[in-house]
């Protein structure tokens, strides 16, 4: 099941031009949307937001089994300073149904934050929905990606 779609895709240009972003994109050989990834680990901690995902490439060629052969494994950390907004949902475990970023053209509704100031034009999104568990999307000021190459 796919939880919490947006009617937004991925701002690829915007992701290769954040630091370690074109890494990701060499490493896998296209702009990656984490389809299947697991979330391997998420931190909260003054203001700053750490999410880590096991994730993979999967090829157009099968097993034996007739299973899809999966190359590029690798642990990618999203790592997010000056947060401003943070909306998650679901249980801990979590297999990632899609990952999407981009830049805000438009402040966020005040009204729609209750316990913090909104997010702001300019500030980056993260949105990541589910095929199940946790699900939500992230605002800061600044977003950078490290690449951990990972065997399989």
């Amino acid at each position: 099941m796919n939880m919490s779609s947006t009617g937004w895709d991925n701002d690829e240009n915007l992701f290769a031009s954040l630091t370690g972003g074109q890494a990701i994109i060499d490493w896998f050989g296209f702009c990656p949307r984490f389809h299947d990834a697991s979330l391997e680990r998420l931190e909260i901690v003054n203001g700053n937001v750490l999410l880590a995902i096991r994730a993979f490439r999967m090829t157009d060629e099968v097993d034996q089994q007739g299973h899809f052969i999966c190359d590029r494994h690798a642990l990618v950390t999203l790592r997010m300073s000056g947060v401003s907004g943070i909306r998650l949902h679901g249980s801990a475990v979590s297999i990632i149904f899609g990952l999407k970023i981009r830049r805000l053209t438009a402040n966020e509704a005040a009204s729609d934050w209750e316990t913090s100031v909104a997010p702001v034009k300019g500030e980056i999104e993260v949105t990541f929905d589910t095929s199940i568990g946790l699900y939500g999307s992230i605002y800061s000021k600044n977003l950078a990606f490290e690449l951990q190459p990972m065997p399989i």
